[in-house]
């Protein structure tokens, strides 16, 4: 008979409907901004699709006996992870005809494996441990499988194997949080992590405004984890806005000791340009934007014969020009 209180067709529709919303919101964490109107409506219908025969099984179990509260659990750990790991499979590059049942044996096997530990009454931080650790070993058998029929060679399976949206999603989220953190007077993270922190995200900024292999050029010469959260911050919407511009001067100087990217950038050339744009700019719109600036900047905009390479290093210098150009088209 029915589980009274869990109606697992109205679950399973708002299930996909969180889902849709996810997907909708630009620079979510939890679900990268590369994904097609396609790709997007494909996952939202695999979460329905596996949350309603998940919902409709649980229902018609006579000899279950799960409360609405336990069955919602079950199906919500398959709408979790079927959306995760309908995601790793398109940014993994798993071939179209093969996610589907790759996701059905991922969802049987979270079905059996929550549904076992709540008879059993286990916690449900142990249960929620359980079923990740049961997703990766699925998921990994799975994509060996596909190296075993020739559909993946080696290193394709090393990419898809370690792509994780959730993974991405939990990085995302704490590096978010440490940015925020890092610029409060009372932070709890460590002197030497703030410095880091937010030398990711002054990095972040600087190669957002560099052409594309160039940027890449230096994303490869940094260490793999340092890489993730350069990425990361790359990523965030109006990072700018979430720093002091001074703490991003004074990170970007100290990035020029480790990375010689000098010969990058044509100063004069940068400098007559900019110099040009400030004077075919009003007053009044250049005071409206350095007002907003530390002392030195304001000085870069409105004093046209500031020593700007006295101060800054050549990609400050070129981060600075950017920033301000973007103001003046902005307003």
């Amino acid at each position: 008979m029915p589980i009274e209180g869990f109606d697992y067709k109205a679950f399973a529709i708002d299930l996909a409907k969180q889902a849709l919303d996810v997907l909708m919101q630009p620079n979510s964490n939890a679900a990268p901004d590369t994904l097609t109107n396609q790709d997007k409506k494909t996952i939202v219908e695999t979460v329905r699709k596996y949350c309603f025969m998940a919902g409709e099984a649980l229902s018609n179990d006579q000899q279950l006996k799960f409360n609405a509260e336990q069955a919602s659990l079950v199906t919500q750990f398959i709408g979790e992870w079927t959306f995760h790991k309908s995601i790793d499979l398109i940014n993994g590059k798993i071939p179209v005809e093969y996610r589907d049942s790759i996701l059905q044996v991922i969802a049987a096997n979270i079905f059996n494996t929550a549904k076992l530990a709540l008879i059993k009454n286990m916690p449900q931080d142990n249960i929620i441990n359980l079923v990740e650790e049961k997703v990766k070993h699925v998921y990994n058998d799975e994509l060996q499988k596909l190296v075993k029929k020739g559909v993946l060679n080696q290193a394709q399976f090393d990419v898809a194997v370690n792509t994780s949206n959730l993974n991405d999603m939990v990085q995302k989220t704490e590096d978010e949080s440490k940015l925020a953190q890092v610029q409060q007077e009372d932070s709890p993270i460590s002197q030497a992590s703030d410095t880091k922190v937010l030398k990711f995200a002054a990095l972040a900024i600087l190669l957002k405004k560099l052409p594309e292999q160039r940027r890449d050029k230096i994303l490869d010469s940094l260490e793999k984890n340092d890489k993730v959260h350069v990425v990361n911050y790359m990523k965030m919407s109006n990072l700018e806005d979430k720093i002091d511009h001074g703490i991003i001067i004074k990170s970007l100087q100290e990035i020029r000791k480790i990375l010689p990217l000098d010969d990058v950038v044509n100063v004069p050339k940068l400098l007559k340009n900019h110099r040009k744009l400030l004077s075919l700019t009003s007053i009044d719109k250049l005071d409206n934007i350095a007002c907003k600036e530390r002392e030195t900047v304001r000085d870069f905009i409105l004093d046209k014969d500031f020593p700007a390479e006295d101060f800054y290093s050549p990609l400050v210098i070129q981060s600075l020009v950017k920033s301000i150009e973007d103001k003046i088209n902005d307003n």
